[in-house]
């Protein structure tokens, strides 16, 4: 009979039992693993930069101030067609409904709520993560790929003050920026529906509209903008900068960061609106 004469490998020293959170973990499946580290990717991403940005608040402005300009040429059209074509849409089939009823002029009313509350805020994200989300994660992850963010380190060059910082701030505000513009031109489109196409008075029109717009209304959706926008703009750096596997793991990236935009697009919709309504239930009362 053979006897295993090798002695034991000896334990390594930094060998830590594991605690009652990491075996859970380690226990659960691979898509949870994976969203619990890409949440706290995110996290610690986020954390860094409101860190950075505060304790150094000079020297990426004239970045952010470049990206922004950028943002709005490439972006303008997709947030100009999505919000315009959608509301007037929209706008339509409401005027047409509400004219059954013999209260066209109640179309201001309702655009209120449907333009400031859902459809800019949900056409202008989806365009700004399609465009300016999925571009800041390709370049990112492309730069992870050759190694350049690599370089930045050994240049003694914070790579995420530098090329992160200013497009998530970027991001943030030309996001409740386009949600303005998109407002307005949705609203717009209402009141071509109503006046040009339909039977009822600009006057009439204007003033169910601005009757019905109150300040929570207008901080709603500036609240919902601005955390849809920093969102993208976390989301698509975190998946940029920890692309790895080539090309096809630059495009994996770009398509997560996409999907998880998107979905959050929704899910923060729901929740501002629902807190919103909340906190001011006169907001529900259609004047």
């Amino acid at each position: 009979m053979a006897v295993d004469t090798e002695a034991p490998e000896a334990q390594d020293e930094n060998t830590r039992p594991l605690t009652p959170s990491g075996r859970m973990m380690n226990r659960s499946p691979s898509f949870v693993q994976r969203m619990v580290i890409d949440v706290g990717g995110a996290g610690q991403l986020l954390g860094y930069l409101v860190k950075t940005a505060v304790k150094e608040p000079r020297g990426y402005w004239g970045a952010t101030r470049d990206e922004m300009y950028h943002m709005l040429r490439f972006c303008w059209l997709p947030v100009t067609l999505a919000v315009g074509g959608f509301s007037f849409l929209i706008a339509n089939y409401a005027y047409d409904l509400v004219s059954l009823l013999g209260a066209g002029n109640r179309l201001g009313t309702y655009f209120v709520f449907a333009s400031l509350r859902e459809i800019s805020p949900f056409a202008t994200g989806m365009a700004v993560a399609g465009v300016m989300g999925t571009a800041m994660t390709a370049d990112l992850g492309a730069r992870r790929i050759r190694e350049e963010l690599d370089a930045f380190t050994v240049l003694g060059i914070d790579a995420i003050r530098t090329l992160v910082l200013p497009r998530v701030i970027a991001i943030t505000v030309m996001m409740v920026g386009f949600n303005v513009l998109g407002s307005l031109l949705g609203m717009s489109m209402a009141m071509i529906s109503a006046t040009w196409l339909g039977t009822t008075s600009p006057g009439a029109f204007l003033g169910n509209l601005l009757g019905s717009m109150t300040v929570p209304e207008l901080v709603g959706t500036t609240v919902k903008c601005t955390l849809i926008g920093l969102f993208i703009g976390i989301v698509s750096a975190q998946k940029g900068l920890n692309a790895k596997g080539g090309a096809e793991g630059v495009g994996r990236a770009v398509n997560e960061a996409v999907v998880l935009s998107f979905a959050a697009v929704w899910v923060i919709n729901f929740i501002v609106n629902a807190t919103m309504l909340g906190l001011n239930p006169e907001m529900l009362i259609s004047r």
